[in-house]
């Protein structure tokens, strides 16, 4: 499970990046615009699925999320920390089989 190390502020006022200790991916980037693209992916479903979520995007270290501009952001982030902290982390054994496939 990874731990959130900060919270960013980004130009966008209806997002923020988390900033993990942990990778939840190694060098593959995942974005989605809704929940219907979010299917099959469990980490983004759980975000969109807290409400108020507009898009996801995550890659290694970091998540951003968009919101609607109709949350608070307080009330959000902690809303968004869960889902954050139940993903699993990705470990170097676990990548090599995956890093492969892409070759």
């Amino acid at each position: 499970m990874p731990k959130i190390e900060d919270i960013e502020y980004t130009p966008n006022p209806n997002a923020r990046k988390f900033i993990l200790k942990e990778p939840i991916t190694n060098g593959t980037s995942r974005s989605f615009t809704n929940a219907a693209q979010a299917v099959d992916d469990p980490l983004a479903l759980s975000l969109f699925s807290v409400g108020n979520v507009s898009s996801v995007f995550y890659m290694d270290r970091f998540i951003t999320v968009n919101q609607d501009g109709t949350a608070e952001w307080d009330d959000l982030l902690r809303r968004l920390a869960v889902p954050i902290r139940e993903a699993p982390a990705v470990t170097a054994q676990a990548a090599t089989p995956a890093a492969t496939n892409y070759v």
